[in-house]
């Protein structure tokens, strides 16, 4: 097993990053915010297959934190983090302070047109502006071929597509499956958070988007009906406060008329202080006449 670089400093990484494109090979990102789990693993493996070196960031971006949000207890783990990418074959890791960062960062508001106000946006209106001005940095720092995103952060990867397409960034941005735990639960940094009486009720999340899933597959076409569905089976939890439920387009993240084709299905809940989020693709099943 190979030892991990790390670099702390741009001009550390672009030193590294020089040799490896004067060799002509491929650079793989995976930007982090740290306190890696296996939906991490699971991005720096897809990286490491599709790339000859891999790049993991972890920083902890305060832009991304809203007022009265878990910044500064947000969890972390550097020796558990170093391990993990060494075990799962990372080549450097970059790790970033604020005053490091700072230069790199844009001063000027990234315009991001109506996705940043719905769902995730409405709930954490700065959420997604400190999200794209630091992915744009750390993109045009690095400058790697590929950057693997979870979907579990659905409207997170279509915001930063949306960022490298808007700023014509040289990165292809890759998003990869939610991992989830042996009840369905995704994966999370913010799971350490939950009471163990939480932690057994959440998976109600899984199960109504599940559930919604299903009779999509099955042939329901109302929004009304599927939503009503989704929060049946959360409310079937005590301890659930749904945040929202949407039903949207996978391209346009606008709500349909009726489900006519693929849609995405998105849910936010708090447990005590815990807010999970999750989400799970639905296709109507097209039955053949022959």
């Amino acid at each position: 097993m190979t030892s991990v670089q790390i670099a702390k400093t741009v001009d550390e990484l672009q030193a590294y990053l020089g040799k490896v494109r004067a060799d002509n090979l491929t650079i793989g990102f995976v930007p982090t915010m740290g306190f890696l789990h296996d939906g991490h693993a699971s991005l720096i493996n897809a990286s490491t297959q599709q790339s000859d070196v891999t790049v993991v960031s972890i920083y902890v971006n305060p832009l991304q934190f809203n007022l009265n949000e878990d910044f500064d207890v947000y969890p972390r783990d550097i020796s558990s983090d170093l391990a993990l990418c060494k075990e799962h074959g990372v080549n450097i890791v970059f790790m970033p302070s604020e005053d490091e960062m700072r230069p790199f960062l844009s001063e000027k508001p990234i315009n991001l047109g109506k996705i940043v106000k719905i769902y995730e946006g409405e709930s954490r209106p700065t959420h997604f502006q400190g999200v794209a001005t630091v992915v744009k940095a750390l993109f045009e720092i690095v400058k790697g071929d590929y950057a693997f995103f979870g979907e579990k952060d659905f409207q997170q990867l279509m915001i930063v597509k949306q960022l490298v397409e808007d700023h014509s960034l040289s990165t292809k941005v890759i998003g990869c499956p939610t991992v989830r735990e042996h009840d369905g639960l995704a994966q999370s940094s913010r799971n350490v958070y939950l009471n163990q009486n939480e932690r057994e009720q959440c998976v109600v999340i899984y199960q109504s988007l599940k559930a919604g899933s299903e009779a999509i597959s099955n042939g329901e076409t109302s929004i009304q009906n599927i939503e009503l569905l989704i929060r049946e089976v959360i409310g079937t939890s005590p301890l659930a406060n749904i945040d929202y439920v949407g039903i949207v387009d996978p391209l346009t993240f606008e709500t349909p008329d009726n489900i006519k084709n693929e849609v995405r299905l998105l849910v936010a809940c708090h447990f005590g202080e815990t807010r999970l989020i999750d989400n799970f693709s639905a296709k109507r099943e097209v039955v053949s006449n022959q």
